[in-house]
């Protein structure tokens, strides 16, 4: 099967750093997310908060990558409005005294996520993605009631 050659070359050039961003940031929520449970919410009830909190996590950071994909300007703020809020989580939780290996390579990866949305490439993709949503809006706007493109 074969790409179209503009969408190949987007490919080669964007993927890589889209799937870093997506990656860091994904392994960057759950070490703090583990932290947090295991350090200030030691004691708290899991039957129902750890699965909702954990849930409400998961659908925030997909729902906010997938803005991303559609080339909608938000979704990266929010990426990097979670990966501020891991550090705030993740900075206090030093004073449990964690494992320094954990600790240090989450924050690592926090630090890395946050470099790489802030990459000159990743907002080259992210202005590219937004053209093609402008593009494809046109699109829809010029096309007639049967779904023909107007001429």
């Amino acid at each position: 099967m074969s790409r179209h050659p503009d969408l190949q070359k987007f490919l080669d050039r964007y993927f890589m750093v889209f799937l870093a961003g997506y990656f860091l940031s994904l392994y960057a929520m759950a070490g703090t997310f583990s932290l947090v449970w295991s350090t200030y919410c030691r004691d708290c009830s899991r039957e129902i908060n750890y699965p909702l909190s954990l849930g409400v996590l998961v659908v925030t950071l997909v729902t906010a990558h997938a803005a991303v994909v559609r080339g909608r300007d938000w979704g990266v703020w929010v990426v990097a409005a979670l990966c501020i809020g891991s550090v705030v989580f993740l900075l206090p939780t030093y004073g449990f005294r964690p494992h320094m290996g954990i600790f240090l390579s989450i924050i690592v990866v926090v630090l890395l996520a946050l470099l790489v949305l802030n990459s000159k490439r990743y907002r080259e993709m992210r202005v590219l993605l937004a053209g093609y949503r402008e593009k494809r809006r046109l699109e829809r706007l010029n096309r007639n009631p049967k779904g023909r493109s107007a001429k």
